[in-house]
């Protein structure tokens, strides 16, 4: 089913032969298409019907009072009016996905339909041999690991460093860059990966892919499934995740025991989507019955969902300090280990004669003293990721005007962290006392800053390394 839009200068279908739309004749039958005006009240586009071709015809299915937003590219080739334009999936997603009344229109009739299709399962059994693979350095099935940033707390869960090449095939792993925002490829972890949801525009029913990997997990016991939320600040994952919190519990992780091949779970398609989860949690209750069962509200199709926390999952996390990453521990720190990233330890590139990386090092230790000696004790929170010094082949960078911009920067950090956990008020005693005691470090004296005359706090000093905050 392909997805057309058009201006409609005619105000309605029927007013007009269907030959009057320029492409017509490249419609084919089931396909939709939508029809917008300018609204010369607000300004903006709106949508006022659906049709779809039915029998060379295209017939009314719905009438619309939705806003749109138009890509220029879409608006351009539309603007004279009456000329169908075949969307790309991207482009109806982007047009079409807000549409308050589109969502609600047909919902339960398309959805009944497509619940009464059949089903293709996504479920597939892998034939791998006994095997004990287990990510490699991950000592528990659920790790978050919470530091500032450049402190190399993603690179240990990245799939390089949990297998090996030769392994390709006995494992899953699914990374989710939690970046969100608009212009990001991938708009961070939804509800659509979590659980089962129905797409309005796909007119189909989804297991998320979060969802997707937890089922696989259970039916392939000997294969590892690992889950990597990278950069999980950017979202409440916390509060996203909360249906999953009943199940992820410690004491409830058990060991799934092998599954026969001809085991039905892995048949490949079922009559409809209500037949599968009826077949799933009939497999659940027989072949997991000495394991705790939780389960996960359907929303969509009628019966829930019975899951089970598998020993071969694997629930990882990366993530800065911020509220949001903060929230875990209130929902998480009984079910998850969770790693602060100690700033200096987790650098572990040296050269010896480098008298740059030796500054560098040099600022974390004496702000590490410095925070201990007014009683702050989590200096993971204050300290600055070492990692930021060194460029895309490995090499700590050399230019040394890019050095001392990276010097201000790390100044910058450490005042922003002190203001984001209310320490506003040590700002400038501690930016003045930390570059006191670099005055011992020939590059820093040559390169940044020389104060050994001075006995009292230069505020100009501070606020020209970025380390200052206005005590009025």
């Amino acid at each position: 089913m392909n997805i057309w839009l058009f201006k409609n200068k005619n105000g309605t279908i029927q007013s007009f032969d269907n030959n009057f739309l320029t492409n017509y004749s490249d419609v084919v039958e089931n396909d939709k298409v939508y029809a917008y005006i300018d609204d010369d009240i607000t300004g903006k586009f709106k949508l006022i019907e659906r049709l779809c071709k039915t029998n060379d015809n295209l017939e009314k299915e719905l009438d619309l009072d939705d806003e749109i937003d138009l890509p220029y590219t879409i608006l351009y080739k539309t603007k004279v009016g009456n000329t169908l334009i075949k969307l790309t999936e991207q482009e109806s997603n982007f047009i079409l996905n807000k549409t308050t009344t589109l969502i609600k229109e047909s919902k339960e009739e398309i959805l009944n339909n497509y619940i009464d299709a059949i089903f293709k399962n996504f479920l597939t059994k892998k034939n791998i041999v006994e095997s004990n693979l287990k990510p490699k350095n991950i000592t528990n099935n659920i790790l978050f690991n919470i530091g500032q940033p450049n402190t190399g707390k993603s690179y240990k869960f990245e799939e390089s460093n949990l297998f090996d090449k030769k392994d390709i095939g006995k494992y899953k792993y699914l990374k989710i860059p939690v970046s969100g925002g608009i212009g990001n490829e991938y708009k961070g972890l939804q509800n659509t990966d979590l659980a089962i949801t129905y797409d309005p525009i796909k007119e189909e029913l989804r297991f998320g892919e979060f969802l997707q990997m937890l089922m696989s997990a259970i039916v392939n016991p000997k294969v590892p499934y690992v889950v990597f939320l990278d950069d999980f600040h950017n979202q409440d994952i916390s509060s996203l995740l909360s249906e999953y919190t009943p199940l992820f519990k410690g004491q409830q992780k058990r060991k799934v025991v092998n599954i026969e091949p001809a085991n039905a779970i892995y048949n490949s398609t079922f009559s409809d989507v209500d037949e599968f989860i009826e077949q799933w949690n009939e497999f659940v209750e027989s072949h997991c019955a000495d394991i705790p069962i939780v389960p996960l509200t359907n929303r969509i199709s009628g019966a829930s969902l019975k899951l089970v926390y598998p020993s071969n999952f694997y629930l990882l996390g990366a993530a800065n300090f911020n509220e949001n990453s903060l929230n875990i521990f209130a929902d998480w720190e009984d079910r998850a280990v969770i790693n602060y990233i100690d700033p200096i330890e987790s650098f572990t590139k040296e050269d010896g004669n480098n008298e740059f990386l030796q500054c560098c090092k040099k600022i974390n230790r004496e702000l590490k003293e410095l925070l201990e000696e007014k009683n702050i004790f989590d200096y993971e929170k204050y300290s600055f990721g070492m990692w930021k010094i060194v460029d895309s082949n490995g090499d700590i960078i050399s230019d040394q005007e890019e050095q001392i911009k990276l010097i201000h920067f790390f100044f910058g950090m450490i005042k922003n962290s002190l203001k984001y956990n209310n320490k506003n008020s040590e700002i400038n005693s501690i930016g003045w006392e930390l570059i006191k005691a670099m005055q011992d470090n020939e590059w820093f004296k040559i390169n940044v800053e020389d104060i050994e005359d001075k006995t009292e706090i230069d505020y100009k000093i501070l606020h020209k390394h970025n380390i200052y905050e206005d005590e009025i």
